[in-house]
């Protein structure tokens, strides 16, 4: 998103973790927090998602948080002086809605939903825009009573570099991979979640011959355990730094956890999804979404990736109708698009004060 802004002379970004910016310690806390109920109790995580009991159980507490970054808020307007906010996670979006209400800020909120379906804890009357990928994510905005000229439907912002597509065969020889076997791409987000060590040794035991590229993301245990089977020339394991644009060119299928902005960017390359292990709340919404447009396929169990992989490497042709469906509700232009709404806003509201 920030790519897209800036390729604009007279846009200057900055780009920040409100609560690590806020709380170093407790936004510590909380990342952690969350990565811990997913991995061991997500059970807890689909209960607090989109409950409107907890919502209004936890809006006096959140209330409360607002109170106390009054100070620390005050302090980030006259350290950053911006002319809009743009917030693409719930929470910060929540924060300043609260500290507008609160008459501490008059500046432009604009709210970029970074999943295919919108939860409660983003609607908020002191938003002035929300960016949101398709129109059963604006009727549900409207449902919660958020004005609809207040809604525009973009698309996830997803990189640039995922809108230009180089031939499979191309990608494969600059990765170093042969260019005549399949490629498949297994990754978990940038935390690298999800049973991927498993889905590895799943696919080794499908087929040896199989090109598996592992991204671990910022995982280092994970890295770790794969680092042996990578030095054995069994996977390609990459790092968090190497292109993900070129790998997703160079496979010919994804297995990944239905993140929104993987996902995007998948559908923009065109690249069959196997899906395994969505989070509970948003991805598994996410999930519903993909497969019900034939973007996708959800597997149940590693049994399920095995067969799956496997009648897609029989199939080709399977793939190639699934990346028609995917091309079809992909949004290439997503972030231009955005970008194009919240220049125009900000400049609005520039004006409107002067």
């Amino acid at each position: 998103m920030r790519e897209a802004l800036n390729s604009s002379p007279q846009v200057q970004t900055v780009g920040l973790d409100v609560m690590t910016h806020l709380y170093p310690f407790l936004g510590s806390l909380i990342e952690k927090t969350y990565v811990e109920i997913l991995k061991h109790t997500p059970q807890i995580w689909d209960y607090l998602y989109d409950n409107p009991d907890i919502a209004e159980i936890t809006r006096e507490i959140r209330q409360f948080f607002s109170f106390i970054d009054t100070p620390k808020f005050k302090s980030l307007l006259n350290e950053f002086r911006p002319d809009v906010f743009v917030c693409t996670h719930a929470l910060p979006s929540g924060l300043i809605a609260e500290q507008k209400r609160r008459g501490n800020c008059d500046l432009p909120l604009i709210a970029i939903v970074t999943d295919y379906e919108v939860h409660s804890y983003w609607a908020h009357p002191q938003v002035d825009r929300y960016l949101v990928a398709n129109e059963n994510s604006r009727q549900s905005l409207i449902s919660r009573g958020v004005a609809e000229k207040k809604i525009r439907v973009c698309g996830i912002p997803i990189a640039s570099a995922f809108s230009k597509k180089i031939p499979a065969k191309e990608a494969k020889k600059k990765l170093g991979l042969d260019a005549s076997m399949p490629a498949i791409l297994i990754m978990g987000g940038t935390r690298g979640m999800g049973p991927i060590k498993k889905a590895v040794h799943t696919l080794l035991n499908l087929d040896p011959s199989l090109q598996i590229l592992a991204a671990a993301g910022s995982n280092e245990k994970l890295k770790s355990e794969l680092v042996p089977l990578a030095q054995t020339g069994k996977i390609h394991l990459f790092e968090p730094t190497d292109s993900i644009s070129l790998l997703m060119d160079a496979a010919d299928i994804l297995i990944t956890k239905p993140g929104g902005m993987t996902s995007s960017e998948a559908l923009v390359k065109g690249l069959p999804m196997i899906l395994i292990h969505p989070i509970p709340g948003q991805e598994e919404r996410n999930a519903r979404y993909l497969t019900r447009h034939g973007a996708a396929v959800e597997c149940s169990d590693l049994k399920d990736l095995a067969e799956k992989t496997a009648e897609f490497i029989r199939h080709p042709e399977k793939l190639g109708n699934m990346s028609k469906k995917m091309l079809n509700i992909s949004t290439p232009r997503s972030a231009q698009a955005a970008a194009e709404e919240i220049l125009l806003l900000s400049t609005h509201e520039i004006l409107r004060a002067h």
